[in-house]
């Protein structure tokens, strides 16, 4: 289940004003999505169902955003912050 509309990821992005990157912005908030609850290691969706903790939600539109801006940029160690209070680590 997606967490965020991507009206929310384009307005993020500043990509409100065209829809050229709609494809393109689907594609890596599905992938963001994938990359927190990873790096997580726990079933965000299932511990969570009405809706991810805020500090998640933001490292979704984090990583898009800086995955859109810079495309061949590394994660940052802000989202690795942000979501290492949700990581399971047993």
């Amino acid at each position: 289940m997606s967490q965020l509309a991507l009206a929310d990821i384009k307005r993020y992005c500043q990509a409100v004003d065209f829809s050229a990157d709609d494809q393109l912005l689907a594609d890596l908030h599905k992938v963001a999505e994938e990359f927190v609850q990873k790096y997580t290691r726990r079933d965000l969706d299932a511990e969570f169902p009405g809706a991810w903790p805020e500090p998640c939600c933001q490292a979704v539109k984090l990583l898009v955003a800086s995955w859109y801006r810079e495309r061949e940029a590394p994660v940052s160690d802000g989202v690795r912050d942000m979501l290492k209070p949700y990581r399971d680590l047993s």
